[in-house]
């Protein structure tokens, strides 16, 4: 994993480094860098809520995961409209469960009663590869740039563990709970992700720009390499992300 990983970020800088080298080409790449959110949710439920074995989770639900991604990005325009991107992404992906715990008052700043939660956390990091296609609907000497993307994302799962928190220690039945962080166990090493979203923001030339981009990605192999667990415990899902980041291109 650790020779990939210095191969693309290899590639990026000697791509760099001939853009600055040659005016022409320089015209037609950008770099840049990116960070945002993502939302994840496994498509099917899996251990711990498969099944009641565990009767201290039977009432957690189905919620999304909310983590971060953070990168490095290359696009190169092949036509007046359309672009070949490449990235390296830093991916944290996953899913969450979680129930109500009416035994614990959170208090806002403005005073507010909030609903406190139990969770536990699914956290699957990966390294990301994403290689996209994407098509301009204004003309590249527009102000802005609207386009739209497709591509794949293989990737690598370089950690992957499972977050029990209860609120201030206090679990669904008012009584002590205690935190607990695991391996994960069965993840798949690799997995491809379909990719689909849009891009929005500055387009002046030879100026640093900033754009936004908005992004589903679904895993095309199962997120985990067996279909249950030792336990019994169904663990075959595929993985849906939606992603909200920030970038600026150079």
């Amino acid at each position: 994993m650790k020779s990939k990983l210095c191969f693309f970020i290899l590639l990026f800088y000697g791509l760099y480094v001939q853009a600055q080298e040659q005016p022409d080409f320089e015209k037609k790449v950008r770099f840049g860098i990116k960070t945002g959110i993502n939302g994840s949710l496994f498509t099917r439920n899996v251990t711990p809520t498969a099944n009641a074995k565990r009767t201290d989770l039977s009432y957690f639900n189905r919620y999304f995961r909310a983590s971060a991604l953070v990168g490095l990005t290359a696009d190169g325009r092949l036509t007046e409209r359309i672009t070949l991107g490449a990235e390296l992404l830093f991916n944290s992906r996953g899913m969450v469960y979680r129930e109500k715990n009416n035994y614990v008052i959170i208090v806002d700043d403005d005073g507010q009663e909030q609903q406190a939660y139990n969770n536990y956390n699914f956290n699957i990091d990966y390294v990301e590869f994403p290689i996209l296609i994407s098509y301009n609907f204004k003309p590249s000497a527009y102000r802005l740039f609207l386009s739209a993307y497709a591509g794949m994302a293989p990737g690598i799962a370089v950690n992957s563990k499972t977050k029990l928190r209860y609120e201030d220690g206090v679990d669904g039945d008012g009584g002590r709970g205690r935190n607990e962080t695991l391996p994960l166990k069965y993840v798949n090493h690799f997995n491809n992700s379909l990719l689909a979203g849009i891009k929005v923001g500055d387009n002046k030339p030879f100026k640093i720009n900033l754009y936004g981009d908005f992004r589903l990605s679904y895993t095309l192999l199962p997120v985990f390499n067996r279909a249950v667990s030792d336990q019994g415990d169904n663990l075959d899902t595929r993985m849906l992300t939606c992603s909200a980041s920030l970038g600026v291109r150079f």
